[in-house]
């Protein structure tokens, strides 16, 4: 089932201030979102991109910067 969009909002606004210091709190949330939805969902490819920014906060990077 995709994720309702006021959950999505949430999320994606936390994704976007993620920082070192609350990257891994953030990163679980997101991590369980993704359980919630099956590999087909329209959803399913924008959190795993989600949970890939947040892997590049966690190591000191800026998502979309190279």
């Amino acid at each position: 089932m995709p994720l309702e969009q006021a959950q999505k909002s949430a999320l994606r606004e936390k994704v976007s201030t993620a920082n070192k210091s609350n990257v891994d709190a953030i990163t679980d949330e997101v991590t369980a979102a993704l359980g919630t939805l099956d590999a087909d969902d329209k959803d399913y490819a924008r959190v795993q991109g989600w949970l890939e920014d947040l892997a590049t906060v966690k190591g000191g990077g800026v998502p979309g910067k190279f």
